[in-house]
């Protein structure tokens, strides 16, 4: 991806550079390289509507140019208000202050003043603004953000022009000089580089990332810290263990609100975090699960009916988790009791179902409605105490088989619950028992590890590949129109 940065003068950029274009020539005759997507920051005076800076990002919208910012985040800058989490860091040092009025400078999302660093991090992400100023008030009931800017490179001091152009040139060197190999797209990996037991594995990582190259993306893994370097990339896999109120969910909304394509999505994690949820929308669908009945804290003591209705031994689910967590098994009634109290103590309601015996479940993973990889898994009974297991699969045995070897009872069971949930990537996983077949849960962001889930799937990252291909080509189209 080759990287030009546009100012309105040549005389307005530090220092002399041969990736500079000025508006003049931008506006006329686009760039000067047809090797790959270009990826253009637009650093013009003015960025208001129908200014020179205006039409750039304007035109390399309807070019399908990679534009920082893009034309969405000029036409809109009304700034939202912090995260609370974020928001109560900066509340100390801004309760220190005399004035009642404070302007935040950020460059590339970089703040020369310390305290403030988080904020000028979370609005280049959210704006995609490479230079703007954020002024912050204090008002009756505290401090708020009340305007948002962009800057020009001529308001800057020195220090500032330094952190510019330290970062521009960071761009422009992660672009490449190779025409030929210049990728069309730039795709970001979310990983915990600290977390050895992530969603992928390296190997799995590098062979889609090998498969992504096929199709012109080029594809990096980014870290959880490095969230104001989304506008950056074309488009977000998520790899790390998704959760609502998880930064992972924070990812994949602050790519919504980019229009950058993202597997998985904010829908996804939601439908998927809560058991609840997700069993009222399979039930209404006629997707077959477990008998289950939901137990609120006033039906707590209720043992007997449950136990009447849905026999022994029964599994208690707290319904916000998914791959097994906050789950146990009670194989009698004192049991049963001790986990309703147990678990009613930590949300409102609980699920108890039927345990269906099996020797092992399914998992069949799905991409865009169609079965991507299938596994047998071999898991050990839950215990009889409530608790959170954060990688419950290190305690699966994993056999890959070919998806002809599925039975078709399986895969169709598995074809209708994933079809409630919309295009995506999926694992659902299901237990058979004779001809029956029920549907336990559906993953978002499913594990895909290197000899393992993909053994038996030869094509499996060659078609997540194409799927963000797609997917990117389709934003494209629809920018252009």
């Amino acid at each position: 991806m080759s990287t030009y940065v546009i100012v309105e003068e040549l005389g307005d950029w530090p220092c002399h550079a041969n990736y500079l274009l000025t508006a003049r020539t931008y506006l006329q005759h686009g760039v000067p390289t047809t090797g790959g997507r270009p990826r253009i920051i637009n650093l013009c005076r003015n960025l208001e509507h129908l200014s020179a800076g205006y039409y750039c990002s304007l035109l390399a919208q309807a070019r399908s140019h990679h534009c920082l910012p893009g034309l969405q985040a000029i036409s809109v800058l009304q700034p939202q208000q912090p995260p609370a989490k974020l928001w109560r860091k900066v509340q100390g040092w801004l309760a220190q202050q005399s004035d009642d009025r404070i302007r935040v400078r950020a460059i590339f999302g970089q703040s020369e003043q310390i305290e403030l660093a988080g904020l000028a991090r979370y609005y280049y992400g959210l704006s995609q603004l490479p230079l703007q100023e954020l002024t912050l008030k204090r008002g009756r009931h505290g401090w708020s953000v009340r305007q948002q800017q962009s800057l020009s490179p001529l308001e800057l001091s020195q220090s500032e022009k330094t952190l510019m152009l330290h970062h521009a040139q960071a761009l422009v060197g992660a672009g490449g000089d190779e025409e030929h190999a210049a990728p069309l797209y730039q795709l970001a990996i979310l990983v915990d580089p600290d977390d050895g037991r992530a969603s992928s594995d390296t190997l799995a990582l590098d062979r889609f990332i090998q498969a992504a190259a096929a199709q012109g993306i080029q594809a990096e893994r980014l870290a959880p810290s490095a969230i104001e370097r989304l506008p950056e990339y074309d488009a977000l896999w998520l790899r790390a263990e998704t959760a609502v109120g998880h930064y992972t969910f924070e990812f994949a909304r602050r790519a919504e609100q980019l229009k950058m394509p993202v597997i998985d999505s904010s829908r996804a994690i939601l439908a998927c975090s809560n058991k609840l949820y997700l069993y009222e929308l399979m039930v209404r669908s006629g997707v077959p699960m477990p008998p289950t009945m939901v137990v609120t804290r006033r039906g707590r003591h209720h043992v007997d009916e449950l136990v009447q209705r849905l026999g022994l031994p029964l599994m208690v689910k707290v319904p916000d988790g998914a791959q097994g967590r906050d789950l146990a098994m009670a194989s009698d009634e004192q049991q049963l009791a001790r986990l309703l109290d147990e678990g009613l103590g930590r949300s409102a309601l609980l699920l108890v179902q039927s345990r269906i015996p099996a020797e092992f479940d399914w998992r069949i993973g799905f991409l865009d409605g169609s079965p991507l990889f299938a596994c047998r898994r071999y898991r050990p009974e839950p215990g009889n105490r409530i608790r959170r297991r954060k990688h419950p699969l290190d305690m699966s045995r994993i056999e890959a088989l070919p998806l002809t070897e599925v039975p078709e009872r399986v895969l169709q069971t598995a074809r209708r619950a994933v079809h409630q949930l919309g295009n995506g990537l999926f694992g659902v996983d299901l237990r058979q028992q004779d001809r029956d077949c029920v549907l336990l849960e559906i993953i978002d962001n499913p594990w895909i590890r290197g000899d393992i889930e993909d053994r038996e799937a030869k094509d499996l990252y060659e078609r997540l590949a194409r799927a963000f291909r797609q997917r990117l080509e389709n934003r494209g189209q629809s920018a252009a129109g």
